[in-house]
């Protein structure tokens, strides 16, 4: 069975004796018991790294008139206590992590988001034209004129 360390056995086990894990009643049981402690492991990884789901809203055509926005580089609204982005801006920010799957292998994860940056080469105008459509083309149901 897996170990805490050894995340990579059930990738290594069917790999060395895939007859076994496949073709054998007892095999399947052991290899899903260890797709299982994998599949528990990564969701619980991922609970402790989710971050609040509303730390970003879009910028919309009627954010800079209302009360609760602030400006500035770094836009942020006051109502949500949350940064105000751009449409298409946010580019990831990668890393290179020890591979959970092959050992002696490295694999790329996401390891923040710079929200300075437009995660593709687009125009000016198109990033225009999508704030004034973000939400419809209407307000936020918390806008609040100045």
């Amino acid at each position: 069975m897996a170990e805490e360390n050894d995340f990579a056995s059930w990738y290594d086990a069917v790999a060395e004796d895939p007859e076994y894990y496949t073709n054998t009643e007892e095999g399947q049981k052991e290899l899903a018991e260890m797709i299982r402690k994998e599949s528990e492991r990564l969701l619980e990884q991922i609970g402790k790294t989710v971050k609040r789901t509303k730390e970003i809203i879009w910028l919309s055509r009627f954010c800079n008139a209302c009360e609760y926005f602030r400006g500035g580089p770094r836009m942020r609204c006051e109502r949500w206590d949350v940064r105000i982005v751009k449409p298409f801006y946010g580019r990831p920010i990668w890393t290179r992590v020890p591979s959970k799957t092959t050992r002696d292998e490295k694999e790329l994860a996401v390891e923040g988001i710079n929200w300075d940056l437009k995660w593709r080469e687009i125009s000016d105008k198109v990033v225009e034209q999508a704030i004034n459509h973000v939400n419809g083309g209407f307000p936020y149901y918390c806008y609040k004129g100045k």
